[in-house]
């Protein structure tokens, strides 16, 4: 009997010298590649000549049969089958384990939830605060800026390890786990092999980097970086891998057209509520006090051999690809491997917003990357000494500008000048403040410091502001957003240079104000 006659027959069962039972062993994994949230495993399946009937056993029964793909070139398939069986999961208390970090993570999301919450109440009720314009309140609501990018930022990272941890818990199951065994019919004139390619869940990859800045060559190092880790039941032994940035789909919805409708109603009427004014490049701002608390660490070159990468933009995804070969076993051990590294002339200057603090920061600005570079989180080192961490985007502008901490040898001085009593003519009221900042240069080599200053911007016509300064601003906007003022001096060692801004405010006396 051969095989067309016992697939016509519907007859799987084959004498024995038609089947070649094989595991995982004689059909290793040879590539994976990698996407954010899969991976697409390939291996070859050794067959002899002759018709027979082969099976590969061993699998893990995780992913989507439909999605199996299978070529060869002197090899002719008549079907392909597979069946599963359950087998009883390892002894061990890991699903115990996952769920109590994942509650603890849940419960530390929700901690800074209320931080984000407390320190959102505490903002809308400065920005309602109008008398005197302290520079304490200043101080305060930036304070609470600063506590609500912190905590935005822990809360992204929570967020994300609970989503690999829910993932690695899907993967295990609650009692029981299924291995597969494929069956292939085939008729070979002479010994080839059968490319297989399946795509498995809970396997993933990120893009992570790493930014050096060395203050005395004026250079920062970017390596590329990918954090990867699975658990898809089978160890990656001595597999060469690819890395995708693009995002496989189930399921792809068509986009379709839709009808556009326009509406007009009378709202009922509400009460004003009074929310303070948007922090101009508040963004900017936020690292430098937080990376103040950092812990400093040393980074290190010396370690194993990793494969190297090269990256390769496709027509809609960037992939880097290694002919190298690497290990990564099934586990929740996270590893990260470098994909690149590269060096690049910066122009250093360090940035002050005297209104919202008196620490100023150091900047790089490089020249704008290739597209090849993923979102991620870069960790900034500066002179071989951690500052901190923040969120990586590739821009699209002609530079990038990257904060490297807080800069300790500019002095940054606020004197208030401001008279404290509001003049008061008949309906209208009238604020003025006045500030003087001066900015000193405690190094023993010149250095150019950028001062921002954010021109006040009024949502309602009958709130009326006027700015004037002692020195006429170097630019006018800022990466493209108007009234934001921006000086940039030249500063010898031990030189102070001072400048007065001066804000008036004309209001309705019997309204409110806020902002300011």
């Amino acid at each position: 009997m051969n095989i067309k006659t016992a697939l016509r027959f519907g007859l799987l069962s084959l004498p024995s010298s038609y089947v070649f039972a094989l595991g995982t062993a004689s059909s290793p994994i040879q590539q994976v590649t990698l996407y954010p949230s899969l991976a697409k495993i390939e291996r070859t399946i050794p067959v002899q000549a002759g018709e027979q009937l082969v099976t590969l056993s061993g699998l893990a029964a995780n992913f989507n049969i439909d999605q199996l793909q299978y070529q060869s070139s002197n090899i002719e398939v008549n079907a392909v089958s597979h069946t599963d069986s359950a087998l009883d999961k390892p002894a061990g208390n890991e699903s115990a384990q996952l769920r109590s970090q994942i509650d603890q993570l849940k419960k530390a999301i929700s901690k800074q939830n209320s931080i984000i919450q407390a320190a959102e109440l505490q903002n809308k009720f400065l920005g309602n605060v109008t008398e005197g314009a302290a520079p304490k309140v200043r101080e305060q609501a930036y304070d609470a800026f600063i506590a609500i990018d912190n905590a935005k930022l822990e809360k992204d990272k929570l967020e994300q390890r609970l989503e690999e941890l829910e993932q690695d818990l899907g993967a295990i199951g609650d009692s029981e786990f299924n291995q597969r065994t494929l069956k292939f019919y085939v008729n070979a004139t002479q010994r080839g092999e059968i490319k297989i390619s399946y795509m498995v869940p809970y396997a993933r990859w990120q893009p992570t980097y790493k930014a050096e800045l060395d203050t005395q060559s004026k250079q920062v190092k970017i390596t590329r970086m990918a954090m990867i880790a699975q658990k898809t039941g089978e160890d990656w032994n001595n597999v060469k891998l690819a890395l995708s940035t693009s995002t496989p789909q189930n399921y792809i919805q068509q986009v379709q057209p839709q009808q556009w409708w326009v509406n007009y109603y009378e709202p009922e009427p509400v009460r004003p509520v009074y929310a303070p004014a948007p922090m101009a490049i508040a963004e900017m701002a936020y690292a430098d006090k937080s990376s103040a608390k950092m812990v400093k660490g040393r980074s290190s070159n010396n370690g194993p051999s990793f494969p190297q990468f090269q990256a390769n933009d496709l027509n809609f995804s960037t992939e880097f690809r290694s002919e190298t070969k690497a290990s990564i076993p099934s586990s929740s051990q996270q590893i990260y491997l470098p994909l690149s590294t590269n060096q690049y002339p910066a122009k250093l200057s360090v940035w002050t917003i005297p209104k919202q603090s008196t620490q100023a920061t150091i900047n790089a600005e490089i020249a704008q990357l290739d597209q090849s570079w993923p979102s991620g989180i870069v960790k900034l080192y500066r002179d071989g000494d951690y500052v901190g961490e923040r969120a990586w985007q590739n821009s699209t502008e002609d530079s990038l500008q990257m904060n490297f901490g807080i800069d300790e040898q500019i002095q940054v001085k606020v004197t208030d000048l401001t008279d404290k009593k509001n003049s008061v003519r008949g309906s209208q009221s009238e604020t003025v403040q006045k500030n003087q900042y001066a900015i000193q240069n405690l190094h023993n080599y010149p250095i150019q410091v950028t001062i921002f200053e954010s021109e006040p911007q009024s949502r309602n016509g009958k709130l009326t502001a006027q700015s004037v300064y002692s020195l006429p601003p170097t630019a006018k906007e800022w990466n493209d957003e108007p009234n934001i003022n921006t000086w940039q001096v030249d500063l010898v060692p031990k030189q102070t240079y001072k400048l007065d801004v001066q804000h008036q405010f004309k209001y309705p006396s019997k309204g409110n104000t806020s902002g300011f």
